[in-house]
Parts: C-alpha cells; sequence; structure tokens
C-alpha cells in the first residue's frame, strides 16, 4: 500500500488529501445542521438519519468535485510538462483555498436560512441582494448569526493552514518525477485517466449513464428533515443559479396560454367576457346599497394559523386572535400566496397569485397599473394609505403601491429614531399607535378611508420592547415574539375602539406567510396557512367558515362587504358569496393546490409529485390511489400561474381602458 502511494504523482496526493479534508468539513456542517434543527426531526428515526448521513456523503463528494474539476485539470496538465511550473501550482492552491472559503461561507449561511424557510439555501436567498444593507442588518442583528460568522472565520484560518499544509507535502516537494522513461509516462497517463474518471463519477453522482444526481436523489422517505439533511448547500445554491439562468425558468411555462384561461375562466364562471382584452376581467353587479365602511387591513408578520389557537396549538401564544376569531367572520382554512413579505403585501392588496421564484414588485413587469383594492376604492373617492414598520422602499413596496392607488405612505422615515430599534423598525404595539394617529388624520375629512398596515415584530431579529406593558407567558423567545404580536393587535384595538370612526370600520387581519411549526411534509403547509379574520361588530355577523381561500380573495371579499359594483379583474374571489372548490399557492420552487381535504405539491428542484390527505395531516401518499384527483389539483395550480403569467406579460392585469 505504501508503495502504491509512494508512486501516485504528488499532483494525485494534493487533490486526494484536498478532497477528504473538505469532506470531513462537511459533515461537521451535517452535525451542526442536526444539532440546530433537531426539533424539526418529527418522526426521523435513527437508521434513516444514517441513511441520509450517506446520501450526504454522496452530495458532499458532487460538490467537492465540481470545486476540484478545475484544479485537477490544471494539475494534470503540469504533470505532463517537462518542468514543472510552480506559478501554476501557485494559482491551484490560492484558487483551492478561495473556492472552499466560499463554499463554507453558503455552509454558514445554509443552517439558519433552513431554520426560517426549512430548504437547503438556494438562489432565493439573494431575493434581497438589490438591498444589501437591510439584508446585513437582518443578519448582524439576530445573535445567532455571530457564531456562524465566527466558525466561518475560525474555518478560513484552518483552511489556509491546511491547504498550505498539504502544498508543502506534495506539490512544493521539489522531486524529480518517478515517470521519466516511455513506460513510466505512460502511467501518467493511466493516473491521468483514473483521476478523470473518479471525478467524472464524483460529479455525476451516480453510476447510472442516463442521468447524474438530481435534487430528489437525497429524498429518500417522506419525512422532509431526512431527505434536506442529505443535500449539500453548495449543491442547492448554484445548481438553484444555474436553473434560474436559464430563460424558460424565468416564466411559467406549465401549459399552453389559450387552454390555460379557458380553465381559469370556467373555474371562475365567467361564460362571457367582460373585454376580448381583458379574459378574466368580471363585472360584479350588487343589490341594495352600499356599505359606507372604512377598512383597516393588517398584514400580520409570519402569524401562521398553526401558532393560533384555531389550530389547536397547544401553546398559548395568541390568545387575544382566538378570542377576536369568535366574534368575527373568520377563515379557517386560508392559504397564503407565497412564503415571502413581498408576496403577502402583492397577493392581499391586489389579488394575484404568487409566480414561482419571481419578486412581483421588483422586475421588468412590475412597471404596470394592476387592478387592487386601492386603486378600487379609490373610484370611490376613499382615502388610501399603507403604513409599514420599517423602510417603505424595502422590496420597492413603496414605488409600487404609490404606482397603484396608495395615496400616502408611511414608514421608517415618518418615525422618531429613538423609537427604531432592529432592522423591522418599529416594534409592532408603537407602529399601531402612529397607525391610529394617521387614521385619525384621514377620519377628520368626509371622505372614507382604506389603510392596510404590515407588521414586523414576529420576524427576526426579535425585539420584545421593555415597558410597554407586555408581560409574556411563554419561555422560548420566539412564542414570545408571537406573544407580543398578539398583545399588540389586542392593545390597537382597543385604542381603536375609542376612535368615533370604530363602529363603522371593517377591521380584517391576515398573515404575509406562516412559519414552521409541527409539520411533516416537505412544503410545509404551516408556511401557507394563515389566518383570515375579519372583525366589524355593527356590520358583520360572527362566523366560523372552513372553506378552501386563499390571500389572493382579501381583495373581493372585501369589496363583497361594501357591497359596491366594480370590476374585478384579478384572480380572487369573494369568499363569502362566492367561495372556490381550490387554491393554488408557491414556495419558491414549490407549487401546491389542495381542496377542503387533500393537498398535491410539486417540488420542481427535486422533481417529486404529491398526494397527500391535509386535513388529516396525514404523511402518506396518496398519489397512486387518486391519480384523477392529483391531475386535477395539478391541472388548476397550472392553469391559475399560466394565467397569471400571460396577464402580466400582456399587461392585462390593470383597470380596463
Amino acid at each position: 500500500m505504501k508503495r502504491f502511494l509512494h508512486n501516485v504523482p504528488l499532483e494525485f496526493r494534493y487533490l486526494l488529501k484536498v478532497y477528504f479534508s473538505g469532506i470531513i468539513v462537511f459533515t461537521i456542517f451535517r452535525l451542526l445542521f442536526i444539532l440546530f434543527n433537531l426539533q424539526q426531526a418529527g418522526t426521523a428515526t435513527k437508521d434513516l438519519i444514517a441513511k441520509a448521513f450517506v446520501m450526504g456523503f454522496r452530495f458532499d463528494t458532487v460538490a467537492s468535485c465540481y470545486m476540484l474539476a478545475l484544479p485537477a485539470l490544471l494539475l494534470i496538465i503540469n504533470l505532463f510538462k517537462k518542468h514543472k511550473s510552480f506559478p501554476l501550482n501557485r494559482f491551484v492552491v490560492r484558487y483551492t483555498i478561495i473556492i472552499y472559503c466560499i463554499a463554507f461561507f453558503i455552509c454558514c449561511v445554509d443552517i439558519p436560512y433552513f431554520k426560517h424557510y426549512l430548504n437547503r439555501v438556494t438562489v432565493s436567498v439573494l431575493n434581497w441582494a438589490n438591498d444589501p444593507l437591510f439584508m446585513l442588518k437582518i443578519v448582524f442583528q439576530d445573535l445567532i448569526n455571530y457564531f456562524f460568522l465566527a466558525f466561518f472565520l475560525i474555518l478560513i484560518f484552518i483552511s489556509y493552514l491546511r491547504v498550505k499544509a498539504i502544498n508543502n507535502l506534495t506539490l512544493l516537494v521539489h522531486k524529480e518525477s518517478l515517470f521519466t522513461n516511455s513506460k513510466h509516462k505512460m502511467m501518467k497517463v493511466v493516473y491521468s485517466v483514473v483521476i478523470i474518471g473518479l471525478f467524472f463519477l464524483g460529479i455525476r453522482g451516480r453510476v447510472t449513464f442516463k442521468t447524474p444526481i438530481q435534487w430528489g436523489t437525497a429524498f429518500i422517505s417522506n419525512n422532509n428533515f431526512a431527505n434536506q439533511m442529505g443535500l449539500n448547500p453548495d449543491f442547492t445554491f448554484f445548481k438553484s443559479c444555474i436553473t434560474s439562468l436559464n430563460p424558460k425558468n424565468k416564466k411559467i411555462d406549465f401549459l399552453n396560454d389559450t387552454l390555460a384561461l379557458e380553465n381559469i375562466q370556467k373555474s371562475l364562471g365567467i361564460e362571457k367576457t367582460l373585454s376580448s382584452d381583458f379574459p378574466i376581467a368580471r363585472k360584479i353587479d350588487v343589490k341594495g346599497g352600499p356599505v359606507n365602511a372604512n377598512v383597516v387591513v393588517v398584514i400580520m408578520e409570519s402569524m401562521g394559523l398553526s401558532k393560533t389557537g384555531l389550530d389547536n396549538n397547544p401553546v398559548d401564544m395568541t390568545p387575544y386572535l382566538d378570542s377576536l376569531a369568535k366574534v368575527s367572520y373568520t377563515f379557517t382554512n386560508v392559504f397564503s400566496a407565497g412564503i415571502h413579505t413581498y408576496n403577502g403585501v402583492y397577493s392581499s392588496l391586489f389579488g394575484m397569485p404568487a409566480l414561482m421564484n419571481q419578486h412581483p414588485m421588483e422586475n421588468e413587469k412590475s412597471n404596470q397599473p394592476f387592478t387592487g383594492i386601492a386603486n378600487t376604492l379609490n373610484q370611490f373617492d376613499y382615502q388610501t394609505a399603507f403604513i409599514c414598520p420599517h423602510d417603505e422602499e424595502f422590496d420597492n413596496m413603496a414605488g409600487f403601491l404609490k404606482a397603484n392607488g396608495f395615496q400616502k405612505i408611511v414608514g421608517q422615515k415618518d418615525f422618531p429614531s429613538a423609537e427604531i430599534h432592529s432592522t423591522m423598525g418599529v416594534p409592532d404595539d408603537i407602529l399601531f399607535e402612529h397607525a391610529v394617529k394617521e387614521i385619525d388624520e384621514m377620519a377628520k375629512t368626509p371622505k372614507p378611508f382604506f389603510a392596510a398596515i404590515l407588521t414586523g415584530s414576529d420576524h427576526e431579529p426579535i425585539y420584545i420592547p421593555e415597558g410597554r406593558g407586555f408581560v409574556p407567558k411563554t419561555k422560548e423567545e420566539k412564542q414570545q415574539s408571537t406573544e407580543y404580536a398578539d398583545w399588540s393587535i389586542n392593545k390597537f384595538l382597543k385604542s381603536c375602539s375609542t376612535e368615533p370612526w370604530y363602529d363603522s370600520t371593517i377591521f380584517v387581519f391576515i398573515a404575509d406567510h406562516g412559519s414552521w411549526y409541527r409539520d411533516c411534509y416537505e412544503m410545509s403547509l404551516s408556511y401557507n396557512k394563515v389566518p383570515l379574520i375579519i372583525f366589524a361588530p355593527k356590520l358583520i355577523k360572527p362566523t366560523m367558515n372552513a372553506a378552501v381561500g386563499g390571500q389572493i380573495d382579501v381583495f373581493p371579499t372585501v369589496m363583497g362587504l361594501l357591497n359596491r359594483p366594480y370590476v374585478n379583474n384579478s384572480m380572487g374571489v369573494d369568499l363569502i358569496k362566492e367561495g372556490r372548490k381550490y387554491i393554488a399557492f408557491s414556495a419558491d420552487d414549490k407549487l401546491g393546490c389542495v381542496n377542503d381535504q387533500y393537498f398535491w405539491y410539486y417540488n420542481y428542484a427535486a422533481e417529486n409529485e404529491y398526494l397527500l390527505h391535509y386535513r388529516d395531516k396525514d404523511p402518506n401518499q396518496f398519489l397512486g390511489k387518486f391519480p384523477g384527483l392529483a391531475d386535477t389539483l395539478k391541472n388548476y395550480a397550472h392553469s391559475m400561474l399560466q394565467t397569471t403569467q400571460w396577464l402580466i406579460d400582456n399587461k392585462k392585469v390593470g383597470p380596463l381602458k
């Protein structure tokens, strides 16, 4: 064995030593991944974890071989040169250090990213690249990130020392090659062919010739934690980056546009279009006079249904929302359009679905008029305002909303600097105090008002103000932030109840998206299932409604409560007067659709399809048992997104001309 290793060219020894050193670090990251996310393991057994570890080694090898492919090529070239090029060797060493530092940085980002989104890091992490300062503030105001930052800095130092040491033992050894005569030169060819073959096999990740290793190869069970554990974050990040660069993947392309439009027209009950240029626009007629009410929509940060008593959460984090739901018109089976705040704001206010991996307010197609609640209410002489706790320019919210009917935008610039305690801006109860003042100003005029309020406290970095009267009952910081958000809503409505405009105002509470809690599905429903609570004791009879609905239905449902005739050029419906059979929603590279019992979803990165009985939270697969139902839900989801893409591309989402 020693003789064999002695005969291995020094260049190849370098590659082997670097490879195994990298595998050790990747393994340490996988252990940290388990340690920091163990609460999400669910039903994962020790045997399943062990299998995921083996799968992880395969994906770590794929990532390592990709990173070492260029050094391997350069070192093979150097091996066949008559005289070794030490500058080339120095380049290889520097390249190796840099590429592994980048890889380890992605691994450090991945663990807190997974904790928030339940997915390994992908190109979606760059959603905030246009506002790096805001993103950095979020990172550095969360204390757990300092651990990963320190760990990364230590890794840089260790990586530098380790690669230099390997270099000293291999590439810098001033030793004439053992392969001097023609026979030994032939051995160079043999070793080179072997190393190329190993790298080719390592990059492919499997011996099957037809296709290389894929995202979905890691999915060995119904347990999302074990499936995700087997992936390497460098693989998922760069794979998603490459995929996103393909022009076909930037636009929805599920089925024929005409067929999709026909399907959606049928689902919306459109027998004759209002305008041939606007295929989903329909005139909503009403009986009787209008309800002259004001409207306040509160978009609650991360307040998923799973956090509340409405979903039988055993931790009493939302006592006020739970009690409010009992005296309101409450929907308990409503889904957010996406898993990001920009999805929640856009979809709740404009009635349009979230297109996978697209930022609706910050792309080349967002610079056009959109039909929405503000533009529509402006036609009835409403005052309109949007109030958020942080920088209103983030996600291009201010620009997009101003261009689409919001007359006033209130944000961080309007609050005293002493009240801004984190990247998320002012805490919720302080935000609501400012909101009440803004609404009071609007109420001084005879015109009715519409105000949308975006909260922020139930989001990292968590900041709970002291001396405000809030006393938490729970011990975990995340649970306390939810308690504080709930307490702030209670305080807000109590303050509103003393105002003259209170009895004539409809209050709508919905989350921008949810967050993980007690969910065993890979596409976590707790991220998309949100409460929808409509409170107006003088105007609306309390009702519990378990029918399917979506965030996109907020706009037409509010218009229905106001009993105003209007043109609905959105994908939403009035949940009280119309209702729907299905609702589709996305989570970056995943698309889901539900009816009243079953949940279909497809992971387009992993190419995995599921049909689950979500009402019972059953983790078992029903795809083989009910293929027809799966096709129905799939067709509806594809039609909804395809139609939305067509409407946006052809600028048919605005008011009719």
